[in-house]
């Protein structure tokens, strides 16, 4: 009785939090969708950003108040982490173009022009006046061989746009409507999977706070490319695969082949999370087969079956319908027709000076932005933290001040990073390796004597050893994906972030179990370090956004 109304209330809070997202969303929407509010049209940034300061302080008086009156729990913490993370979110979209600190954004010329468009905005223009995909090459014009989903619906949001009557210019402004509710439902999504990880209440909003408030998160909130609803559906994908560890049902799985199916028809990269699911699959495989149960086997099989059915032809139909068509397999076309004519070419640098960790004298600590150019930096991990703060941005007549905040923020990055991978990897491993042993002291149904000594179900033990596996090899997965990634495409670009940020998932994983460490020997430092870090990174990159004039 009390599990279910614990349920119920945390689906309560969870539709709250949704709420709370689509109604800033809204709100931006209007403010951005005419002439007389949106600054992108002309009207003045002034009074908005008084709204904007004056909104986020009264509400963080509130919290203040509640907190000091003890009247704050973890629901409502939830949904105030929920609240910033959008104010912050709707205030750089707001204040800043689609012009901004995108990637391959492109252009558009407008409904009644004939003409055809480079990048994601053109990609979307083209069906929003055309009403198909692509008829040409998808390889032909630059962006254009993404998978469709973000551009289809960026293009039903366009024509409903005008529709409403809200002019065209505005509403390819609004583009940035779409990704900025895909990246509040990270939030949500990110809230459900510490839920799903078996995390306890008290650690869930430090869990949150990477989703909630990390710079890149905010920066691909108002974004246009298709980056941000990839992370989403790969998001959904480890959450629903965690829920099917837990009850191994139809429904689970289908919600698993759905999420990776679209998720790939998003950007294909989402497919990172097929392999850590296929270890899973075979763990249960195993497992099912060792229960000596014909009907578990038969069960799990056309579960199987039922996967690969929904998850390949949706995950894989933009590809073969480019192979069928132009005869074009997948990939990236290079930035330069010669490799190495284009500045971010890394393809003539040694291996170990693009993946090598970078020494204590190379992380060019003094100008934490990246330059873009390979002869400038083309270490791996540099790029990927400094575009992890400050995205493609190189600000070169940023002032003093301003710069030793991001120096700072860089800073921290770096040692939170480090501590909560560490952290997190030997935590996990030495989780799998102590779940794994109690298997074999597991029975199929205790007594509930038994249970009090500490006996689990046989089930229940497999379902950590899965969930575990699954959680651990995803991220090694990830690293490993990115590291020959950087050498399949060797250009500074394929250092970015955006291809890591469901690195963060497993960041927060780690920072929860930085504040679990021992009060004794070197763990003592870790806590208080990586906590002052994490906010210094955190509140560093704010306040350069906040008075940063991005160009």
């Amino acid at each position: 009785m009390q599990s279910q109304k614990s349920n119920k209330k945390n689906k309560t809070t969870q539709v709250k939090a949704v709420l709370i997202i689509l109604a800033v969303a809204l709100i931006t929407a209007v403010l951005q969708g005419n002439y007389y509010t949106s600054i992108a049209g002309g009207a003045a940034k002034q009074p908005q950003i008084a709204m904007v300061f004056l909104i986020g302080s009264v509400s963080l008086f509130i919290l203040i108040k509640e907190i000091i009156k003890r009247e704050i729990n973890g629901d409502r913490g939830i949904l105030w982490t929920v609240w910033f993370g959008m104010l912050m979110r709707a205030g750089y979209v707001l204040f800043y173009d689609i012009t901004t600190l995108q990637n391959d954004g492109g252009t558009f010329s407008g409904f009644g022009t004939p003409d055809i468009n480079n990048g994601h905005i053109g990609y979307i223009e083209y069906i929003y006046k055309f009403f198909h995909l692509p008829s040409m090459d998808p390889y032909e014009y630059f962006g254009y061989y993404h998978p469709p989903l973000h551009h289809v619906i960026e293009a039903v949001w366009l024509t409903v746009q005008r529709f409403l009557g809200v002019p065209e210019v505005l509403a390819f402004e609004n583009l940035q409507i779409p990704t900025l509710i895909y990246s509040g439902l990270c939030m949500v999504v990110m809230l459900l999977i510490l839920k799903e990880a078996d995390i306890e209440d008290k650690y869930i909003i430090p869990g949150m706070i990477l989703f909630a408030f990390h710079p890149r998160m905010m920066v691909l909130g108002g974004s246009v490319n298709n980056d941000i609803l990839a992370l989403l559906l790969l998001l959904c994908t480890i959450w629903r695969a965690l829920v099917w560890i837990r009850e191994k049902s139809f429904k689970n799985i289908i919600l698993i082949a759905l999420a990776l199916g679209f998720g790939m028809i998003s950007k294909l990269n989402t497919a990172i999370c097929a392999f850590s699911l296929a270890l899973v699959f075979l763990i249960a495989l195993i497992d099912a087969f060792k229960d000596g149960n014909i009907l578990s086997r038969k069960n799990i099989l056309l579960q199987y079956l039922v996967f690969g059915v929904i998850a390949i032809p949706i995950g894989l139909s933009y590809i073969i319908r480019n192979m069928i068509l132009f005869g074009e397999k997948p990939g990236i076309p290079s930035p330069a027709i010669i490799p190495n004519e284009s500045v971010m070419y890394t393809g003539e640098y040694s291996v170990w000076s693009i993946i090598g960790i970078p020494s204590i004298f190379d992380l060019h600590i003094e100008f934490p932005f990246h330059p873009i150019s390979a002869r400038a930096i083309h270490n791996t991990w540099v790029i990927l933290f400094q575009t992890g703060l400050f995205a493609e941005a190189f600000p070169a007549e940023i002032n003093d001040y301003l710069l030793s905040f991001a120096q700072i923020a860089y800073v921290a990055s770096i040692i939170v990073a480090l501590v909560t991978t560490v952290v997190f990897i030997a935590t996990y491993f030495k989780k799998l390796i102590t779940e794994a042993k109690s298997v074999k002291f597991a029975l199929p149904y205790p007594t509930k004597e038994e249970t009090k000594k500490g006996v689990v179900s046989t089930k229940d033990a497999v379902n950590k050893v899965e969930r575990t596996t699954f959680l651990l090899f995803t991220y090694i997965f990830m690293l490993l994906s990115f590291s020959l990634y950087v050498f399949k495409y060797p250009y500074t670009c394929s250092s970015d972030f955006r291809y890591m940020t469901a690195c963060l998932v497993f960041t927060s994983l780690g920072f929860i179990n930085c504040q679990k460490l021992g009060k004794e020997g070197i763990s003592k430092y870790v806590v208080p370090v990586t906590n002052f870090c994490m906010a210094a990174c955190l509140a560093g990159s704010l306040i350069v956004y906040m008075f940063w004039d991005i160009a």
